[in-house]
């Protein structure tokens, strides 16, 4: 395990906070079900692989769906936003195709959509996009020439299915962890902040932990884990408020970060006294 202190240097990087869970799961609307609710590529350079997602119309009348392609980034304040396809610099987008791009669904009527994902032979690093299945009604006459309108169809609703594409072959596995602050707040309690880094090309699925070591009678005292995951060139600040008090005496208060590749672990520590 690498331990640093707060004294050590930093990485000075551009960030942006994510906390973005990756197990599918079933999205639902009023009227319309979209599984996965993730899709997760591994394509080397060069190759294509197709998935499929699932949709149902969960109303009682006929229902047209679309399906279009979009950039998304995360900003500091941890908001969603999204982008024109094939705009950000880790855009996938443009690799994707869609088909069909549109289904007219019967009431309690299902389909499988193919989403095929062509990686170009040079390029091997992490992307990502975003697929909206769109509910949607035709329009005609004056509402049919809107800005807002495609194909003649009015959208409805609109579910987000996050895209991610990492090659297999890319093991760029890279994490760190940055500071370690305490403040002691009004009624007494102690808590920390620390900051963890992807310097890396693959998503990180981390874990961040807080340990409390008391430095002469060796008992030391672990707090929860925080499971979240990270994209490449991206950060995320832990806050840890300690609810116990620790009896008196020298504690080594460490976080460590544990992002699950070759058993590796970072960590960063300071020493407090309690008296």
């Amino acid at each position: 395990m690498n331990f640093k202190t707060p004294s050590m240097k930093t990485l000075a990087l551009t960030t942006m906070l994510v906390f973005i869970f990756l197990t599918p799961f079933t999205m639902r609307a009023q009227e319309l079900e979209v599984t996965p609710g993730t899709m997760m590529f591994n394509v080397n350079p060069g190759s294509s692989q197709t998935q499929q997602v699932y949709v149902r119309n969960k109303g009682n009348k006929p229902q047209n769906f679309v399906f279009n392609l979009a950039d998304w980034l995360v900003d500091e304040s941890g908001e969603t936003k999204y982008f024109a396809q094939g705009t950000t610099a880790r855009s996938c987008a443009d690799w994707i195709t869609v088909s069909p791009a549109l289904v007219t669904l019967q009431p309690n009527e299902s389909a499988n959509i193919n989403v095929t994902m062509l990686v170009p032979n040079d390029e091997s690093s992490t992307r990502w996009a975003v697929l909206f299945v769109q509910s949607a009604e035709e329009t005609t006459g004056a509402q049919a020439i809107d800005k807002e309108v495609q194909m003649g169809l009015q959208v409805a609703a609109r579910i987000a299915i996050p895209i991610y594409q990492s090659p297999s072959s890319n093991k760029l596995f890279k994490g760190v962890i940055e500071g370690l602050e305490e403040k002691i707040d009004g009624v007494g309690l102690r808590n920390y902040r620390t900051r963890v880094i992807n310097t890396g090309d693959k998503l990180l699925n981390c874990k961040v932990y807080f340990t409390f070591s008391n430095l002469q009678t060796a008992e030391e005292f672990i707090s929860e884990p925080f499971n979240f995951m990270l994209l490449p060139e991206s950060s995320k600040t832990i806050s840890y408020k300690l609810e116990k008090e620790l009896e008196k005496g020298k504690y080594a208060v460490s976080a460590v970060l544990d992002y699950g590749y070759n058993e590796e672990l970072d960590g960063v520590q300071i020493e407090i006294d309690i008296e």
